[in-house]
Order: C-alpha cells, then structure tokens, then sequence
C-alpha cells in the first residue's frame, strides 16, 4: 500500500503538470482472486518522439521513488492509438469472453456471454489529495472484497488545454479541475444479490472517503442514477442555457432519462 500510495501522490503532481500532448491515467484495480495483491499501473498516449516518452516517463518513475515491475512503449497511428485507449488492450491481453472493468463481455464478442454487474461513481478534483485522503482510499480499497468482485480506481489527468477554453464557450462545464477519479466494480452476472449489493455499497464508501476534497462536479458521460444536485454536478451554469436549446431541437423529449 505504502508504494501505491507514493505512486498516485507523484502522479498527482506530474501529469495534471504534463505537456499538452500527454495523456497518462493511473489505474489501481485488483481482480476476483481474493488472494490476488493491488497493481497499479500507468497508462498513457503522447504526441512526441520515444525519447520524449522515455524522458517523462523516467521523470514520474523517480517522482515515485520505486521502479515498475514492467514498461513498454509502443508508436502507433491516431486510429490504432484510438483504439488501444479505448479498449486499453482487451481483445490481446484478456480472452473474448471474459468480463473486465468498464467493459461488458457482449462489447468484446455478442452472444457469447452474459453482462457483468458494472457500478461506478465518479468526481472532480481541484486540488491534490492529501495523504490522508490516499491512504483511507487505498485501507478501502481491499476491505471486505469478495471473492469475483474486481475494484478499480481510475485517476484521470486534467488541466492543460482543458482548462485553457471559458466553462461557459461550450457545453461542456469542467474546466477548472485538476483531475478525475473513477470508482468502479465489476461482479459477475451470476453473483447473488447481496453480492451484488456488497460491490453497490463498496463503491459508494470508497467515493465518500474521498468525497469532501472533490469539487462536486461529475464527467456527464460517467452517467450516476444515484448523484444528489445531479444538473449542477454535470453542467454546472451552463444548465439553463442547455435547457434552452434542447427545448428548441427536441421539443417532444425524443432524447429523454430521468437526468435529461
């Protein structure tokens, strides 16, 4: 946990920081074998050279003071590095029919497999995470998992060329944030209802531990049922302005769910 915790305090400090061409997200997840220790790992695409990616990459390895068991760097086209981020590696790293975070089986192969459980909450953050804030997280992260539960953090990067457009030029709001935190997990389809429920409450202990840092706003796209002040959350003070044009271009409520 210690090393867990050094790594996502030096990637809060570096790729928040990076250049513009840098995306690097932080991934702490755990599978369904209970016996199985957290990894954590670093995944990323630049617009630059090798060496570039060397170089940042030796930058947060040191940040972190602990090497990784494993690196690789590979240079790919926009459409292949599209789709490698997409599916972070799915179809060469896990057989079709096996359900992963974030990703159902019937998106990988239809028919062949039924969907897993997917709960997830997520937040902004403005500001760095203090380290008590990481280590209350990551105590969570293990606490009470069941055997075919698989959690995951996702910290995702902002700032840069984000937060250099006006919140109120597009739809889009979030553009004051320093990153995102994605909480999530996957239980198989079959587990039992209270199994079921078990993950549903693990991710929301693990989103309120760390909850009093986050800026209250919410990625539109990582849709929650569940979010309180679910219009300021996603849009914030473009809300009104959104009402007015879908009220111009969809008068009947064609697009329409209970936070439209």
């Amino acid at each position: 946990f210690h090393r867990a915790s050094d790594v996502i305090e030096a990637w809060q400090r570096w790729a928040p920081n990076g250049p513009d061409g840098l995306a690097a997200s932080l991934k702490v997840n755990t599978n369904g074998d209970v016996n199985r220790p957290l990894a954590v790992d670093m995944y990323g695409a630049l617009i630059g050279t090798e060496s570039d990616a060397t170089d940042l990459l030796d930058e947060q390895v040191a940040r972190s003071g602990s090497d990784p068991i494993s690196a690789s760097i590979k240079q790919m086209t926009f459409s292949e590095t599209r789709r490698f981020w997409a599916n972070l590696g799915v179809e060469e790293a896990h057989p079709p029919w096996r359900a992963v975070p974030g990703i159902t089986a019937q998106a990988l192969q239809p028919d062949v497999a039924p969907q897993p459980y997917l709960f997830t909450k997520s937040e902004f953050f403005k500001l760095e995470l203090p380290s008590e804030a990481i280590a209350a997280l990551l105590e969570n992260f293990s606490h009470g998992r069941a055997s075919g539960e698989s959690r995951e953090l996702d910290f995702m990067p902002w700032g840069g060329a984000y937060n250099r457009v006006r919140s109120d030029t597009t739809a889009f709001v979030h553009r004051d944030e320093r990153f995102q935190l994605k909480h999530s997990v996957t239980v198989d389809p079959e587990a039992s209802s209270g199994e079921k429920e078990q993950a549903h409450r693990w991710v929301n202990r693990s989103w309120e531990s760390v909850h009093p840092w986050g800026s209250g706003r919410v990625f539109q796209n990582f849709v929650d049922p569940e979010l309180q002040e679910w219009a300021e959350a996603y849009y914030g003070t473009n809300y009104d302005r959104l009402l007015r044009v879908k009220a111009h271009y969809d008068p009947a409520e064609f697009f329409h769910f209970h936070q439209s």
